[in-house]
């Protein structure tokens, strides 16, 4: 198994895990109460500290170079490391790209450094036009509207365009924008069972039939990124036009990866009647920026959510460096390398799952860029993450609330960029940290079970011995003469 260097010091390799409180879920403290609102959140550290400091939280990693296949970083206790990158969300490995480098710098040169005003108060620029124009080319949709991030985008759409009367009915697995932007704009907010076409039209015509005039909004994506799977959008689509509803379809994970041209999971199963459909993404993936779009065959829909979508109007506009970024990678998608690098990234894909499921691990979803390799127990897959760093091989774990309690997994980010060697020096090395990791679970558990035990004698011992100075007292008081 190949090594990579590091600037731990060597016991950081030879892990203990001590448990001294089971609750492994954070939001047992979400909803925490009392008048003194610093004092009520210092019972989180219970549980955080403990993990801390034993170096198994990893909330706070940092690049130290530009995240390509192989990479610096710091983790969030000052220790340096270097190996393969397989946690960077960089679907087809641009990050590094030269033209969209050359790009940045040309804009930054041209306009400066600048955080921009809002779009509506002279924040734009000619990038930005630019990017709207060929967003619109690369999709085929009549509009545009650019926000500054595509959590933004998400929630920005939903809120503007969704009133308190309105209904949403989405995916119980949609993205945390989406739900909290349909949260902030109705009460009425309906999550259906992930993927069943059955289950969402049931809840549509259930809605429809209690509101025949009420606006009903169906909301999923097109690909799920925690479980690389997604629904059949033409049934769906299909589905919404019967009962007058529309269909918002969040395209974060797919756009520029997937389909022929990289319009998304919508272009494989062909989606082709967009007339009440919209269309959101972002460009953390495959643009190399944070920039965030809704698209829409309705210019009066974009057009409304410019004056009446909170997100939009009082954010400050994606700056010319950004914007002429992913101009650069845009158009790298909408060409014969992007085309390769879609190709590429697939095969390293049925690769990696080939191996690993001849190894009996489990891989969820279907082909793409994301491979979740699922793990289960909470705590295991924080000990893997760790052990993996230790040994020189960047990943995120993902645990509930992300993903179901028992359902925890590496989220296994690829690139058309690795190579056969990086690859197979992931699986060694996730098959050697797994089976460690398992060991340190069950030893720490049988310790934990111990303490437990021994908790309860003292304070059965604590118990008998009360009742012994009880009954003592009571003797002496019975003891004593009337006078």
């Amino acid at each position: 198994m190949k090594r990579y260097p590091t600037n731990n010091p060597v016991e950081e390799f030879n892990r203990n895990v001590t448990i001294t409180n089971l609750k492994l879920n954070h939001l047992e403290y979400r909803n925490v109460e009392g008048k003194n609102l610093f004092e009520r959140v210092k019972g989180y550290q219970d549980l955080i500290g403990q993990f801390r400091k034993q170096k198994i939280i990893l909330y706070e990693r940092r690049n130290m170079s530009a995240p390509a296949q192989e990479c610096y970083g710091m983790d969030d206790y000052g220790d340096i490391f270097y190996g393969i990158n397989f946690a960077s969300a960089d679907y087809l490995g641009l990050c590094t790209n030269e033209q969209a480098k050359e790009a940045a710098a040309t804009a930054a040169q041209e306009y400066s450094v600048n955080s921009c005003g809002a779009p509506l108060a002279f924040g734009a620029s000619k990038y930005y036009m630019q990017l709207k124009e060929e967003l619109k080319d690369y999709w085929n949709m009549k509009e545009v509207i650019i926000y500054s991030a595509g959590w933004l985008a998400g929630y920005g759409v939903v809120k503007g365009l969704i009133r308190p009367y309105d209904f949403v009915i989405m995916d119980e697995l949609c993205h945390n924008c989406l739900t909290e932007g349909a949260h902030a704009a109705t009460k009425n907010v309906f999550r259906v069972t992930h993927l069943s076409l059955e289950a969402m039209e049931k809840k549509i015509a259930e809605v429809r039939l209690e509101n025949p005039e009420a606006c009903i909004l169906v909301v999923t994506e097109g690909l799920f990124s925690m479980d690389s799977d997604y629904t059949d959008l033409v049934a769906l689509q299909k589905i919404t036009l019967k009962y007058e509803a529309f269909l918002l379809i969040d395209c974060a994970h797919d756009f520029g990866c997937m389909g022929k041209t990289g319009k998304g999971v919508y272009e494989i199963q062909g989606l082709k009647d967009f007339s009440n459909v919209l269309l959101m993404s972002g460009g953390s993936k495959c643009l190399s920026t944070n920039v965030g779009w809704v698209a829409c065959n309705s210019f009066e829909v974009i057009d409304y959510l410019k004056f009446f979508s909170s997100a939009y109007m009082f954010t400050n506009s994606v700056n010319p460096v950004q914007c002429a970024t992913a101009l650069a990678q845009l158009r790298i998608l909408n060409s014969e390398v992007g085309v390769r690098l879609r190709t590429q990234v697939l095969e390293n894909y049925h690769y990696m799952k080939k191996e690993l499921n001849s190894r009996n691990y489990k891989i969820l979803g279907y082909p793409s860029p994301i491979l979740p390799l699922l793990i289960g127990d909470e705590l295991t897959c924080r000990i893997v993450t760790r052990l993996m760093l230790d040994e020189g091989i960047h990943c995120n774990g993902i645990e509930y609330p992300i993903v179901k309690m028992g359902q925890a997994r590496l989220r296994v980010n690829l690139q058309p960029q690795h190579t056969k060697d990086q690859m197979d020096t992931f699986i060694e090395t996730f098959d050697f940290c797994f089976k460690k990791a398992t060991k340190l679970t069950q030893d720490s558990l049988e310790r934990y079970q111990i303490y437990l035990e021994q908790q309860e004698q003292q304070e059965q011992q604590f118990k008998n011995n009360q009742k012994q100075v009880n009954f003592n007292e009571t003797k002496m008081e019975l003891k004593k003469p009337n006078l």
